[in-house]
């Protein structure tokens, strides 16, 4: 990757809540990004939710007004509190609609120091290529082959990220078409990365019950599409929120938690010219996501446990049934 190649770097979304020392290293990471004196940083900052929010949400503020070492920095704070997936949406759009293109970072994302290298060669390189929605930049380190070529998938993340408009435009939080999941067996298990984890199941709930989410949509829309994410051959960024001030935290989040070595970020990265998915990654991808939800489970014995044990086989069982009994395991 040469810097010389990229003449306006994409702005950079990123969105705090009340975590100061979350939002305070993944600041400096970004900042020691060697494209972050050429890029204009966004804030979003959310409003409390509750009174116990008070405190987290203005000392996140105090910080991130002191933010420096970027070409400018913009700042968007809430007087109430719109949600994660609210805010983040909302956020995403306007950049896109401005300037076409958004790379978008959450408070709890570090960063390597050639994130915003490859995030941006990612955005020039396949701007007008229609297969491909998004670039991410996180890659578990158990799958790291040695190489230094990049490569798709058709899965997501959403751990640092990038993406245009073109591909933001078929985001649509209601999902429209997400009746073929219940019409349609085989698109439900390929939609679950072939019965490894319930994502049917998840959009199902966020169009009936509206549970306050915003990445399973986006997924959907990559997916209806058949479209492709870009991937780093070895991890750009790492999560560090999975704690007691997540918005979103569950037990056993900590399984995704890996010793991921930024600072090997200087290493090349070659970008692929075909745009076809690597079979074989997009199968350590899914295979990631479900040994991370044994992982979850494995330590307690429960009902939750014996369901996520014989899901994958039950909805083998239902999709390979011409006229079988509809086990319904993704209604539960």
């Amino acid at each position: 990757m040469n810097n010389s190649n990229i003449k306006n770097p994409a702005p950079i979304a990123f969105f705090v809540y009340k975590r100061p020392d979350h939002t305070k290293r993944t600041l400096e990471a970004l900042a020691a990004n060697d494209l972050a004196a050429d890029s204009d940083l966004f804030i979003f900052s959310d409003g409390p939710k509750d009174d116990g929010a008070y405190a987290g949400v203005r000392q996140v503020r105090e910080l991130i007004r002191t933010a420096k070492d970027f070409r400018s920095v913009t700042i968007t704070e809430h007087e109430t509190n719109q949600g994660l997936s609210k805010s983040l949406i909302a956020g995403i759009t306007e950049l896109c609609d401005r300037f076409g293109r958004v790379i978008v970072v959450e408070d709890d994302i570090l960063t390597s120091s050639n994130f915003l290298r490859f995030m941006n060669e990612g955005l020039d390189k396949y701007k007008n290529n229609n297969e491909v929605f998004s670039i991410c930049g996180f890659w578990p380190s158990k799958y790291r082959q040695g190489d230094d070529k990049a490569f798709f998938i058709k899965t997501q993340s959403c751990w640092g990220w990038a993406t245009w408009k073109r591909a933001w435009d078929f985001y649509d939080y209601h999902a429209p078409g997400w009746e073929k999941l219940l019409k349609d067996k085989r698109i439900a298990w390929d939609f679950d990365l072939r019965g490894r984890y319930n994502f049917t199941s998840m959009l199902l709930r966020q169009v009936k019950y509206d549970i306050e989410t915003w990445d399973i949509q986006w997924y959907w829309a990559i997916f209806a599409r058949n479209g492709l994410n870009l991937f780093p051959p070895y991890s750009l960024t790492t999560n560090i929120g999975f704690d007691d001030l997540s918005t979103h935290k569950s037990a056993g989040s900590a399984w995704i938690i890996q010793n991921i070595d930024l600072s090997i970020g200087n290493i090349p990265i070659v970008m692929p010219d075909h745009c076809d998915a690597d079979k074989e990654k997009h199968e350590n991808h899914a295979e990631f996501i479900y040994i991370g939800l044994h992982d979850r489970y494995k330590s307690r014995w429960s009902i939750k446990s014996l369901f996520w044990f014989l899901y994958r086989p039950l909805r083998f069982i239902e999709m390979v049934l011409p006229f079988g009994i509809r086990l319904g395991v993704w209604k539960r």
